[in-house]
């Protein structure tokens, strides 16, 4: 145990030397996918020290963590996008994708909509497009999103922050907005990608999606079933929704999920079109 407790000491003490490092340099340097991105010191950003992202580009190799597979999903996906992409992050936290994928499409005059309601969350997303020179690309929105516009509480809790019906000494509130008011504050027509991470209320967010105008090309969603019921909802309402707009839904180990009564976490999904589907099958 004093062992533990000496490594635990050792590696605070050369995390915060690094902080106080970054912080003199105006920022930290991580290179991914090609790209060199600058982020604040306190940025929470997918790479661990014995399994960092690939330095090559969005094809360079296979991903040697569990987590990256979506990010290099995302990363191919944008890559081959041309003519103003448009993409929209929906919980885009310190905007580890946002930041990414603004310096993808930033050749092609793309878009990316980051959207970010935890107020210190939004100030360090909002420090990381300013230190990537990104302010004409990514656009950040202050808002939660679900299915229907209002005032809600926020759970504050860094990265699993979450709306709650609960107000506490932990939580704020906030103003809360439909994607089809974010799509139609910014004319778009047609979205490239959405990326979904917002600790349960998936299924308000996209039931605020303008499907009848506007068209939804990828769906990259992180279902957190455990949490659906704090949003007053079940898997057979989520299950309905998918037949409805004919989605299929895959998860990171390629499984295809169509019943939802277990409540255990999935994390990172893809929603396929399922005639898009029977065409390459």
């Amino acid at each position: 145990m004093v062992g533990v407790n000496i490594k635990s000491l050792i590696y605070s003490l050369a995390v915060g030397l690094l902080r106080l490092l970054w912080r003199l340099k105006g920022g930290r340097n991580i290179t991914a996918f090609g790209h060199t991105l600058v982020v604040t010191p306190d940025t929470t950003f997918p790479s661990y020290r014995k399994l960092r992202l690939p330095n090559g580009g969005c094809h360079s190799e296979i991903v040697k963590y569990a987590d990256y597979v979506q990010m290099h999903s995302v990363c191919k996906f944008v890559s081959q996008l041309r003519t103003r992409p448009v993409i929209v992050d929906v919980g885009a936290h310190h905007g580890a994708y946002a930041v990414l994928i603004g310096h993808i499409v930033r050749p092609f005059g793309g878009l990316v909509l980051a959207v970010e309601p935890n107020p210190q969350s939004y100030r360090i997303l909002r420090s990381n497009v300013r230190l990537n020179n990104l302010e004409d690309v990514v656009i950040c929105e202050q808002v939660a999103v679900s299915d229907s516009p209002g005032i809600m509480n926020l759970a504050l809790d860094d990265s699993q922050s979450q709306i709650t019906s609960h107000k506490s000494n932990l939580s704020i509130t906030v103003e809360t907005i439909t994607l089809k008011l974010l799509i139609d504050k910014y004319e778009i027509h047609s979205v490239d990608l959405l990326i979904i991470d917002v600790e349960g209320a998936e299924l308000p967010v996209l039931r605020g999606f303008p499907w009848e105008m506007t068209e939804v090309k990828k769906i990259f969603c992180e279902l957190h079933p455990y949490a659906w019921a704090d949003f007053n909802y079940k898997g057979e309402e989520m299950r309905q929704f998918l037949i409805a707009h004919s989605f299929d839904c895959y998860d990171m180990y390629f499984q295809k999920h169509t019943d939802f009564d277990n409540d255990a976490y999935i994390g990172p999904t893809l929603f396929a079109q399922v005639d898009s589907v029977k065409c390459r099958n």
